[in-house]
């Protein structure tokens, strides 16, 4: 990391902070689940973007609000701020319940039949935990595309160890078995093969082939997103380590969107 990516990863802070200050709002789904958002229309754009947030030790914090700020887009941020640590659920839930991300959908939904926008395209982003999210919920809608950078694809092996085993116990209601494991690692891989939009829907990726991901979830999911049809772009850089991904990922979306805006 040079001297100019720690300053600006800094302002970026200061700025997501200040906004969420003054835009934060809370979501009460039917049944009584709660979400924390911010939403930001723009009427000049028919593109929505739903962006979901990565881990952070530090705590629950939205994701590249400056940098979709900078795009011109329609913007819709949810928090996952639940969970022991508030390091989040992955945006399915607690208990086993999967009461966060029925709230998720209900929320998009309103978002969408509310707005006076026609959008022709609604993104799904995210990076590490969002993409695992952006994935989940974007093949649910046709005509959908998911930007995303080295997302988890076997969710109960990554959060199966020490410092995510918490997290794991939370999400699946109780002690770790290797079945109730194995059933939340092809959760996303089962929804993938179901997928009947998928020749409608498009996933940009970005990853590094030097890092663990690519082996241990990255190669399959490209693998099964190929296969269910749909249309896959990749951006593959060599980087050693999973956290380097923050310094690739904004230029990344941000180019994508401008793609987009372009067609």
């Amino acid at each position: 990391m040079n001297i100019r990516s720690f300053w600006h990863r800094g302002v970026n802070r200061i700025y997501t902070e200040a906004v969420q200050r003054w835009n934060e709002k809370e979501f009460t789904a039917q049944d009584g689940q709660t979400l924390r958002y911010m939403f930001f229309p723009c009427k000049k754009s028919d593109i929505l973007v739903v962006g979901f947030q990565a881990c952070n030790d530090a705590g629950p914090r939205y994701n590249q609000v400056r940098t979709l700020k900078e795009c011109g887009v329609n913007r819709l941020l949810i928090k996952d701020d639940f969970g022991p640590r508030q390091l989040g659920v992955y945006y399915l839930g607690c208990k086993e319940n999967h009461a966060v991300e029925t709230a998720v959908f209900e929320l998009i939904d309103r978002c969408i039949a509310e707005s006076r926008t026609l959008f022709k395209y609604i993104v799904f982003s995210g990076s590490s935990k969002g993409g695992y999210a952006a994935l989940n919920f974007g093949i649910h809608y046709p005509n959908s595309v998911m930007v995303v950078a080295a997302p988890q694809y076997f969710l109960g092996n990554y959060l199966d160890s020490e410092k995510f085993r918490p997290t794991l116990e939370e999400i699946l209601g109780g002690p770790v078995t290797e079945k109730n494991k194995n059933a939340l690692n092809h959760r996303l891989k089962q929804r993938i093969r179901e997928d009947t939009a998928a020749k409608t829907q498009r996933v940009y990726i970005h990853y590094s082939d030097k890092e663990h991901t690519y082996e241990e979830h990255i190669r399959a999911l490209l693998e099964d997103l190929t296969a269910a049809g749909v249309e896959v772009h990749t951006d593959v850089k060599h980087y050693p380590t999973h956290e380097e991904l923050k310094y690739f990922f904004p230029e990344y979306l941000s180019s994508v969107l401008e793609q987009l805006k372009k067609e």
